[in-house]
């Protein structure tokens, strides 16, 4: 917005320019109808220009001047003195007019008496030369007092308007001054935040620039790790690299763009980086690799997502690292995710490194050629490979578009820094490798570790047995002889537990605690020989060296009935049968049965003596063969009323003891033991389950409206019962357990 005295200097400038152009036609107007000369014209040219010069140029030098307003009322009486004695006009005098008006529209009292004193003194001039020149034959004629009073009168009357409008025109300045302020305020905020911008435009392009900067170092620091990984496999230079380039290609076909692309191209040079912790000797092996070494080959995905999982500049870069292995129909690891399951990066990973794989020599094959790798592919999809990935890549191959990275093309810095890293973790990586999967004291595997390899063990024999073993008494020994003395226990422990077989994996699961793997040991019997001849092995030990007079084991086993067994479920049947050694003594063991299969519904019984009397129960009617059993009717009865007037579950459980001394029990020692296993069922059971004496050796109870796990909780309350409160050796117990209403309605 323009400030009052802009305005007003502007206004003046353009109104005298009006009324210039508009005489100067009039007087053209005259020159063509004789009553001017152009002489006359060009003394009124220069007369109106020269004198416009001057307020014309102090406008453009400093348009808000107050004093320019008085400049250009002087300068315009210049002109209209020119017209007033030269023009011999009768209404030149009313020529003053327009710039009155111009000076009240813009409220300038100072400037209407200036310029009217002014323009009197012309006009008296004017009188008083007409006068003296006899044009005038009386000065004080009408027409010349007309004249002058009309004049007057018209000063007087603006002079009156703008005194009259004095407040308004005030109310007017201030508010216009109000708003020239805040225009004043603004613009210099304006002047800031350009100054602003300016700086944040440079301050994004410095960003920018650290940005682009940053990416080529992170992608130098990716390719100097994945060529450092390379390196540790002599066979397998630029591999990481390739299996990049291919991933990115089979992206793109897929409709990937952008920053897609990058992340995937990052994502496929560590693809292989949990191969830091894999023994060279493992990864250059050139026969055929053992199944702990192959493990340990697997467990290379394992370690690459542990080692990128935190890294979250690049999204999913610890998924083709942790899933590239894993298989379209679920038989990968280290997870074995089926189809959609598997991380599409990670499928699209897998299927460029097992190209790349194919493409490429090993240290135990050449490379396959062109047609066998199409022919390899083709068999995959749909199997080991994502279909749309493997689509693409086929189609890629075919038509000779697969990318040809050029491994010489790197820095030499990056070359020089893959030196110097290789060098490094070739020295830190033994180290690094038993700190991770081993236990140092004893040189069995670590708890987690373990874990996995002997899942994965289960998994591939689907047989066999465990073993945890318990240090008796370690705590006291640690705190009685010190522990030197009990890492020399726990050290002779793992040797004797590792004699035990040739196929044996060992793992140490706690402080006094070793869980053992035999998968070739699949009969009882054979584990019980092992269990006798490792507890010879420690009692021979103990006597004949004082060091180790305190040291004695406890043992629980359990068998591994399929290859889906969990270790973990396995792990929890052998620490009850190790509780239950306990129980015998320092350096027993005892070996975990249970007729059914604790991962599968409890629906049907298994031992012959339980199907027995669930027909019985069924069949009554015919079958009286059992009518002789004490309490046979009241069970009977109690399951028909069971059956028959409520929807609840109903559990049977038949207990049986089994004596495996080399003497005959008697028949008092034997109602002794039965008293002892009725008297832990009855602790055990509520007050609207039943249970009764089946036979000599057998205890039969119904578990009613009680879920399965808590079923299980309950029996296994009442074997831990016996065992805690039965002394004898050579005892155990076996139970059978059934869902009633369902094998009755099978019945």
């Amino acid at each position: 917005m323009l400030s009052e005295s802009r305005r007003t200097n502007r206004a003046l400038l353009l109104g005298w320019s009006v009324f210039v152009v508009i005489l100067f036609l009039m007087y053209v107007m005259e020159v063509f109808r004789g009553f001017r000369t152009p002489a006359y014209m060009a003394a009124f040219c220069a007369a109106t220009l020269i004198p416009m010069i001057v307020p014309v140029a102090m406008y453009i030098k400093d348009p808000e001047s107050e004093k320019l307003s008085f400049a250009i009322v002087v300068c315009f009486s210049v002109m209209y003195g020119f017209v007033l004695f030269t023009a011999n006009t009768s209404a030149v005098w009313t020529y003053i007019l327009p710039m009155l008006s111009l000076l009240v529209l813009y409220h300038t009292p100072s400037l209407i008496i200036f310029s009217g004193i002014i323009s009197l003194i012309l006009n008296l001039l004017a009188l008083l030369t007409e006068y003296a020149q006899g044009e005038l034959p009386d000065f004080f004629d009408r027409d010349i007092r007309i004249r002058f009073f009309v004049l007057l009168l018209c000063y007087i009357v603006l002079y009156l308007a703008t005194v009259l409008y004095r407040e308004t025109y005030e109310k007017n300045r201030e508010y216009n001054s109000e708003i020239m302020k805040q225009k004043e305020e603004l613009y210099a905020q304006a002047q800031k935040l350009e100054i602003m911008n300016g700086e944040l435009g440079r301050y994004s392009q410095d960003l920018l620039k650290k940005n682009e900067e940053l990416r080529e170092m992170a992608m130098q620091t990716i390719m100097t790790i994945a060529n450092t990984i390379d390196a540790k496999d002599e066979y397998t230079r630029g591999h990481s690299r390739r299996v990049a380039e291919y991933s990115v290609a089979i992206a793109a076909e897929m409709g990937y763009s952008g920053d897609e692309l990058r992340d995937i191209r990052f994502i496929g040079l560590l693809h292989d980086i949990g191969k830091i912790g894999v023994p060279d000797n493992v990864l250059n092996k050139p026969g055929k690799l053992t199944p702990e070494e192959y493990q340990l080959m697997k467990e290379h995905t394992v370690t690459g997502g542990e080692i990128l999982k935190d890294i979250t500049m690049i999204s999913d870069l610890d998924v083709g690292a942790k899933y590239h292995h894993e298989r379209y129909d679920g038989l990968g690891y280290p997870e074995n995710l089926m189809g959609e399951d598997i991380p599409k990066t990670a499928r699209i990973i897998g299927v460029a490194d097992a190209y790349d794989a194919m493409t490429s020599n090993r240290v135990y094959r050449r490379h396959l050629d062109h047609e066998r790798v199409l022919e390899e592919l083709r068999n995959g999809r749909g199997k080991q490979f994502d279909p749309e990935a493997c689509d693409v890549l086929l189609k890629l191959v075919t038509e000779n578009r697969m990318p040809r990275p050029d491994i010489e093309d790197e820095s030499i810095e990056i070359k020089q820094a893959t030196k110097i890293l290789t060098r490094v973790i070739d020295k830190a990586e033994e180290a690094a490798i038993e700190d991770i999967h081993f236990d140092e004291l004893t040189g069995t595997l670590s708890r987690e570790h373990g874990m996995r390899f002997i899942q994965n063990e289960i998994a591939k024999y689907g047989k066999g047995s465990i073993f945890v073993f318990d240090i008796d008494n370690f705590r006291r020994v640690n705190e009685k002889e010190g522990f030197a003395r009990g890492d020399r226990y726990l050290s002779v422990t793992a040797q004797e537990i590792k004699k035990l077989a040739k196929n044996i994996t060992v793992s140490r699961f706690g402080p006094d605690e070793f869980v053992a793997y035999l998968p070739d040991m699949d009969e009882e019997d054979e584990a019980i020989k092992a269990a006798e001849s490792f507890e010879a092995c420690i009692r021979s030990i103990s006597s004949k060296d004082p060091v180790y007079e305190l040291l004695s084991v406890s043992i629980g086993i359990t068998s591994v009935a399929t290859e889906k067994d969990r270790v973990m479920v396995l792990y929890q049947n052998a620490g009850k049968a190790l509780f239950v050694a306990k129980q015998y003594g320092e350096g027993s063991f005892f070996y975990h049965r249970i007729d059914v299969n604790e991962d599968d519904d409890v629906a049907v019984a298994n031992s012959a003596d339980l199907k027995y009397l669930i027909e019985y129960l069924a069949n009554r009617n015919v079958n009286t063969s059992l009518d002789h059993v004490p309490d046979i009717e009241k069970l009977y009865d109690t399951v028909s009323v069971l059956i028959k007037n409520s929807l609840e579950r109903v559990y049977i459980v038949l207990f049986s003891l089994r004596w495996t001394g080399e003497e005959p029990m008697d028949i008092e020692e034997r109602n002794e033991i039965m008293g002892l296993l009725e008297r832990s069922v009855r602790l055990s059971i509520r007050g609207n389950d039943f249970e009764m004496r089946y036979s000599n050796v057998q205890h039969v109870a119904l578990l009613v409206g009680l879920e399965e796990d808590i079923i299980r909780q309950i029996i296994n309350r009442i074997v831990t019962d016996f065992y805690r409160t039965n002394t004898r050796n050579g005892i155990e117990l076996h139970y059978d357990v059934a869902d009633l209403r369902t094998c009755l309605t099978k019945t």
